[in-house]
């Protein structure tokens, strides 16, 4: 065999792996897209559709499915830039794709962080945090963090343009971020972008859950915290809500966690990581809007509920008794346990 013969040999190879890593990388990200929209969809409809639902829990969870629901919703741009390896939506796409995509991320990143401090001061203080929550003042502290994470995305925002490139030995429209001030040292402004999307968007929120979560469980293993709370169903029903905001918060961390983790070494060290390597842990942050709404299915009886009521077209069984029931919950010093 010559060596013509095996460089064709190994650029077909190439070509097919290629190939095959995209179709992968389509079929997993086309996936994600329909069941994060399908899911995201169905939680926003459920929380407005069933009175029952208007908890201040479910604020905190509806503005999560939101901010999850606009992520997706730009994950076919993003998709189709990785399989043809060039920008087609011309000008004006690639500074809304930024605006949204990191406007989305940002706000998912702090409302599950506020969720989790909600939760730690609901079993820390039960009574003080009772007196003081309302729909209403979730529902601003909601609308104040995405109005801080449209802050937060502003560098991306701004500097988000169409460029023409060479890539593979051919000029294509590209979208990139472009730092005016550093445009002499575009190695440093690349580092910078890294640095302060994962520092912001992932380092300061997981230090903050994690932190969090050890304050949680050592109040929910002292005797204070069970002192007011009566034995079996009530202290389930708590534990239930917390669970779920453990599973939320593990969701968040494995599958957004390796694209920072890809931004932080690439902004730090010198390593040489493959570009493609790069666009499966994009897409993969993908995952995390998706499996959102099915760990709400899963974890949250009254979710199942009112979706069985939703699809079935039948009362549910024992619904009197169920609301008394979250009456009595509602005035026991455990608070928030209406959510299970």
């Amino acid at each position: 065999m010559n060596v013509s013969t095996s460089s064709s040999y190994v650029s077909a190879g190439e070509k097919a792996l290629g190939l095959a890593l995209r179709n992968v990388l389509t079929a997993l990200g086309s996936t994600f897209t329909v069941v994060g929209i399908a899911g995201n969809l169905l939680v926003i409809f459920i929380i407005l559709r069933f009175p029952r639902m208007r908890t201040v829990c479910n604020v905190y969870l509806f503005s999560i499915a939101l901010s999850d629901l606009n992520l997706v919703m730009v994950a076919p741009i993003i998709i189709q830039f990785y399989r043809n390896g060039r920008w087609t939506f011309g000008p004006g796409s690639c500074e809304a794709e930024s605006c949204i995509k990191f406007t989305s991320m940002f706000a998912g990143f702090f409302l599950v962080s506020a969720f989790n401090y909600q939760r730690y001061r609901a079993i820390a203080n039960p009574i003080e945090t009772r007196q003081r929550q309302s729909l209403k003042r979730a529902a601003l502290i909601c609308l104040s963090i995405f109005l801080l994470a449209l802050v937060a995305n502003l560098p991306f925002c701004v500097t988000s343009h169409v460029v023409e490139e060479v890539v593979k030995n051919k000029t294509v429209a590209v979208c990139r971020y472009f730092w005016p001030d550093w445009s002499n040292i575009p190695e440093h402004s690349e580092r910078a972008h890294r640095l302060y999307l994962t520092c912001l968007g992932f380092l300061l929120p997981f230090c903050l859950n994690f932190t969090l979560y050890v304050l949680i469980i050592r109040k929910l293993h002292s005797q204070d915290a069970f002192r007011s709370a009566a034995v079996g169903k009530r202290v389930k029903d708590s534990t239930t809500v917390t669970k779920m905001a453990v599973m939320v918060t593990a969701s968040f961390v494995i599958c957004v966690g390796p694209f920072h983790m890809y931004n932080f070494i690439s902004a730090v060290s010198d390593i040489y990581i493959p570009e493609y390597v790069g666009r499966w842990t994009c897409v993969l942050t993908f995952g995390n809007s998706a499996l959102d709404p099915i760990i709400y299915a899963l974890m949250g009886t009254n979710f199942r509920d009112c979706i069985k009521q939703l699809f079935c077209r039948r009362p549910l069984a024992g619904e009197t008794q169920k609301q008394l029931n979250d009456s009595d919950i509602l005035h026991a010093n455990l608070p928030l346990s209406e959510l299970k």
